[in-house]
């Protein structure tokens, strides 16, 4: 049966509520309805004849990014509102936000009986490309699939927690490209490359998240509190909201963990006299960053060892810029068929990176991720 057409004050009923609250799930809540009906509902009314013609005003298919509609009353007296055609395509937190709010959140984990109050140790997971698949054969590395990656990110966790002190705080910065594609459609979202992938979109993304859960629980029983973070990449720009939203569903009653949920493609922390700084690598040059940061960061005057970090060209690199030092670190993933083409054959590593409150950075463990043969 075809759905029966919205009338004119349900079509009004549901833009003033959309443009009153703000946002499709507030909306939904006021007018106590689902919020898929809702949004279907705000579909049909945004597709009233007063946005068809300013579309055809402009003379182009474009969807005009403010337009005026006519509407009235409970009285009958008319007025205008100012309607965004766009918002409701906008909402795409929202969708993940609905899909992963079934997570069963995880049970509190015991604490350590013993930390070290003035260390805080930063695990900077950079480029791991989880879904990649690439034949050691074609590239002259290491072969790389989604079996491979988990049982990588396990041993290597397992090597560097051994090395690392059992610091007070602790820092999972997932600094971008932690997925290797951002969609099904398995290409870069910038220059449409083609990439080579294991595994159906979602099945990739499950299995991303389990592993990082294992890396969590770890990472819970040896220190007193832990902030994760995961910043977008050139490959996931999109994808990497999914692990975000999905971490802090999974973790919303643990005490110790803290779940950073912000579109800002920077991470900045303040420990004691440190501050440490992640992003990508792939927008700007670190002279330019450090001066940004020299400018936004609220703790820069107070703090006298500062350390940037970053990714994607996925080989070493460091060096001081004013103040700050800056490092580029190797990949998690070994090279693809596309990277080994290019003449790029980078080494791999896992760090961790311990900094004293006064003293700043005092240890870093290693692990080359060479696994046997």
């Amino acid at each position: 049966m075809p759905t029966k057409p919205l009338s004119d004050e349900q079509k009004r009923r549901a833009l003033e509520a959309f443009i009153r609250e703000g946002s499709i799930a507030a909306a939904a809540r006021s007018l106590n309805m689902d919020r898929n009906t809702y949004r279907n509902r705000l579909r049909q009314a945004q597709e009233d004849p007063a946005i068809a013609n300013a579309k055809a005003a402009i003379g182009t298919n474009m969807t005009p990014a403010l337009v005026w509609a006519k509407t009235k009353d409970e009285d009958g007296n008319g007025f205008s509102v100012l309607l965004k055609p766009d918002a409701v395509q906008d909402d795409t937190m929202e969708r993940i936000r609905d899909a992963f709010e079934g997570i069963k959140p995880a049970k509190a984990a015991r604490a350590p009986q013993a930390t070290m109050a003035d260390l805080c140790t930063v695990y900077p997971l950079f480029d791991v490309h989880f879904g990649m698949h690439a034949w050691g054969k074609e590239t002259g590395s290491a072969d790389y699939d989604l079996k491979l990656a988990r049982s990588d990110l396990s041993a290597a966790f397992a090597k560097v927690d051994i090395l690392t002190p059992a610091s007070d705080e602790a820092v999972l910065l997932i600094g971008g490209d932690f997925f290797h594609m951002d969609d099904e459609r398995n290409e870069t979202p910038g220059h449409k490359n083609k990439l080579d992938v294991d595994g159906r979109f979602y099945k990739v993304i499950s299995d991303g998240i389990e592993a990082l859960v294992s890396i969590i629980h770890r990472l819970l029983k040896k220190h007193r509190h832990l902030t994760i973070r995961v910043l977008r990449g050139n490959h996931d720009p999109h994808a990497h909201v999914m692990l975000t939203v999905a971490m802090a569903q999974r973790y919303r009653e643990e005490p110790r963990a803290t779940v950073e949920q912000t579109p800002r493609d920077l991470f900045m922390k303040q420990w004691g006299n440190v501050a440490v700084f992640g992003h990508h690598g792939d927008k700007a040059r670190p002279e330019r960053m450090a001066l940004y940061l020299s400018d936004i960061c609220p703790f820069w005057s107070a703090t006298r060892h500062r350390h940037m970090l970053t990714g994607h060209v996925h080989h070493d690199q460091a060096k001081d810029i004013g103040p700050l030092r800056w490092e580029s670190l190797r990949a998690f993933c070994p090279p693809d068929a596309y990277a080994a083409g290019m003449g790029y054959g980078a080494r791999r590593a896992l760090q961790a990176i311990t900094f004293h409150k006064t003293d700043g950075l005092v240890l870093r463990a290693i692990d080359p991720i060479e696994r046997a043969a």
